[in-house]
C-alpha cells in the first residue's frame, strides 16, 4: 500500500471522450441505454435496446464497454444512476444526461471507479456542485476531472473491487427476496380469491355470483361508511395531540400496510370543533383524491383528512382482504374518478361499492398468510440495512486505503 497514492480522476480517465466511428458502418445496430436502463441499485448496467448507428450517431452520448455512465442531471445524479456499462455490441449509445467516463486501463480499474463514484459522499458533495437553474441542475464536467481519487496499484483496486462486488451482491439478493415477498401477498390474492372482487355501480347486475358461488354485495351492507375533515389550521389548540390523523402526505407511504403513525396528530377539541371522527383500529382507508386510490388501514383508533373514503368493517368482512381488494381493484377504480385538475371519486359513486364476499374464514386465513409475509419482510428490511450499514463501511474503509 505504499505506492498508493492520490490524483484527480482526470488524470486516469477520459471524461466524455469523443466518439470515432472510422470502423462502424452507419447501417450496424449499436447498443442503446436510455436514462431508466441505469438502475439505481445496481453497479452493472446492460442495453435494453438496439439501434443503427445512424439513428443515434447525432443527438446521443457514446460510450464502450467497460466505461462508466453517471447520470448528470438532478434528481437522477442524487438517486445514484452511476453504472459500469456490459456491451454486446461493438459501442452503445444513450441519454446525452449521461457523462461518460472511461479508465486508463493501466491505471484504474473501472469497478474500483464505479464503486468510487457510487459512494454517498460524492452524491452528497457533487449535488453541492451542480450548475443550471431549478429543475435542470447538472454535476459539471470539470467537478469529475478535478475529483481527487485514492490510487492504489491496479492488483490492490481490483482486489478492493471484488469486496465491494461481492457485498453489492448480497445486498442485490436481499433485495430481490423482498420484491418477491412484496408480490407474494398479490399471488396468494388471486389464487384464493380471483381477479375480479370489487367493482362499481352494475356488478352485481352482471354477475349474480362468481364460479366459486359467492356473492356481490354492497359494501355498506358489510361495512359503515365514513369520511374524515381536516379541523382549522389557525387554532393552534386543535393539532400536536395525541390522535393520530392520516392525510394524502402519508398516504403513499402507508398504501398496502396497517397504518401505526402518521406525520400529524389532532386533539380531542380538533375533532370535536370540526367534522373530523375518531375511527376505530381495523378501519379501512382509501384515498379519493388527488392520489387516488392508495389504501390502508388504521392501526389504531385513528382520524382522516376528507380525502379519504374510511370503512369499518363488520364481523363479515376482514380489513386486510378489503385492503387487498381494493388494491387489486385500483385501475377499474381509477376510471370512476373524474376531474382535470384532481381527479376525485365522489361519495355518491362509493355508496355504491359492490365487493366479492368469500366466506369470513378464508378472508381471515388470507389475513393470517399477508401477516407471515409482512414478518418475513421485516426480517429481510432489517437485513438490507445492516448490509447497507456493512456496505458503507467496507467503502469508506476501501478508498482511505484501510481494507
Amino acid at each position: 500500500m505504499s505506492s498508493a497514492f492520490t490524483v484527480p480522476v482526470g488524470k486516469v480517465a477520459d471524461i466524455n471522450p469523443t466518439f470515432k466511428s472510422a470502423t462502424i458502418s452507419p447501417d450496424e445496430l449499436v447498443d442503446f441505454l436510455p436514462m431508466a436502463a441505469v438502475d439505481e441499485g445496481n453497479s452493472v448496467a446492460l442495453a435494453t435496446e438496439y439501434r443503427p448507428l445512424s439513428d443515434v450517431q447525432k443527438g446521443y452520448t457514446n460510450f464502450n464497454d467497460g466505461d462508466v455512465l453517471l447520470a448528470k442531471i438532478t434528481p437522477c445524479f442524487e438517486n445514484g444512476k452511476i453504472a459500469q456499462v456490459r456491451l454486446k455490441r461493438r459501442c452503445g449509445f444513450g441519454s446525452t444526461e449521461f457523462h461518460v467516463l472511461r479508465p486508463h486501463t493501466d491505471k484504474l480499474d473501472g469497478r474500483y471507479l464505479v464503486h468510487f463514484l457510487r459512494r454517498d459522499e460524492i452524491r452528497i458533495d457533487g449535488a453541492r456542485k451542480m450548475t443550471g437553474s431549478a429543475g435542470q441542475r447538472r454535476v459539471p464536467k470539470h467537478y469529475l476531472e478535478s475529483l481527487p481519487i485514492y490510487l492504489p496499484p491496479l492488483p490492490e483496486q481490483r482486489r478492493i473491487a471484488a469486496i465491494l462486488d461481492q457485498a453489492d451482491a448480497l445486498r442485490a439478493k436481499r433485495r430481490e427476496a423482498l420484491a418477491q415477498l412484496d408480490s407474494l401477498s398479490q399471488s396468494i390474492f388471486i389464487e384464493m380469491f380471483g381477479e375480479d372482487h370489487l367493482s362499481p355501480i352494475t356488478a352485481s347486475d352482471k354477475f349474480p355470483v362468481n364460479p366459486k358461488g359467492w356473492k356481490w354485495e354492497l359494501l355498506t351492507n358489510y361495512a359503515r361508511l365514513a369520511t374524515g375533515h381536516t379541523p382549522d389550521r389557525e387554532k393552534e389548540e386543535y393539532w400536536h395531540g395525541d390522535i393520530p390523523w392520516i392525510s394524502l402526505t402519508d398516504i403513499r407511504g402507508l398504501n398496502g400496510k396497517w397504518a401505526n403513525q402518521t406525520g400529524q396528530n389532532v386533539t380531542s377539541a380538533g375533532i370535536e370543533n370540526s367534522s373530523a371522527v375518531v375511527l376505530p383500529k381495523g378501519t379501512v382507508c382509501f384515498s379519493r383524491t388527488a392520489s387516488v386510490g392508495f389504501v390502508t388501514i388504521m392501526g389504531s383508533d385513528m382520524a382522516t383528512s376528507q380525502d379519504f373514503v374510511n370503512w369499518v368493517p363488520g364481523p363479515k368482512l376482514d380489513p386486510v382482504y378489503l385492503m387487498h381488494a381494493l388494491m387489486m381493484s385500483k385501475p377499474q377504480l381509477l376510471a370512476l374518478s373524474t376531474g382535470s385538475t384532481h381527479r376525485t371519486i365522489y361519495m355518491r359513486v362509493v355508496e355504491h361499492f359492490r365487493a366479492l364476499m368469500p366466506p369470513i374464514d378464508l378472508q381471515r386465513e388470507f389475513a393470517r398468510i399477508v401477516d407471515a409475509i409482512q414478518s418475513s419482510k421485516e426480517v429481510n428490511q432489517k437485513s438490507i440495512a445492516e448490509l447497507d450499514a456493512l456496505f458503507a463501511s467496507l467503502q469508506h474503509s476501501a478508498f482511505r486505503g484501510e481494507l
